[in-house]
C-alpha cells in the first residue's frame, strides 16, 4: 500500500510540512504554524492569503469560481493561488510573498 503523506516545502523557509492528500492549504499552513495574512475568514474574498505555486499545478485542485474571479479582479499572475480555495493533492513546494508574511 502506498504512503498517503505528502510533503509541503515552502522556498525561501526551512519548512518542510507533512500532510494528506486534499488538505486545504491554508488549513495545512495554519496547522503547521506557518504565518500567512488571511482577513476574510477563508472566504475567499480578501485575497491576502495568495501565494506562489514553485512546483507542478497538478499538484493543486483546480481552482474554485470564487478563486477564479478575485485572481482576474486583481490581475494576479498564473502561479498565484488563494491559499484558502486551494488543496493539496500532491506533494509541492510553494512561496509566501514576504509582504504576506506576519
Amino acid at each position: 500500500m502506498a504512503d498517503s503523506t505528502k510533503t509541503l516545502k515552502i522556498y525561501g523557509q526551512n519548512a518542510i510540512i507533512f500532510f494528506k492528500a486534499n488538505e486545504n492549504l491554508l488549513d495545512v499552513l495554519n496547522d503547521n504554524k506557518i504565518s500567512i495574512n488571511q482577513s476574510c475568514g477563508a472566504n475567499g474574498s480578501c485575497t491576502t492569503c495568495r501565494v506562489f505555486v514553485r512546483s507542478d499545478e497538478s499538484c493543486f485542485s483546480e481552482r474554485s469560481e470564487i478563486e477564479i474571479e478575485r485572481t482576474e479582479e486583481r490581475s494576479f499572475a498564473e502561479n498565484e493561488r488563494l491559499a484558502c480555495q486551494t488543496y493539496l493533492l500532491d506533494s509541492a513546494t510553494i512561496e509566501i510573498p514576504e509582504d504576506d508574511i506576519f
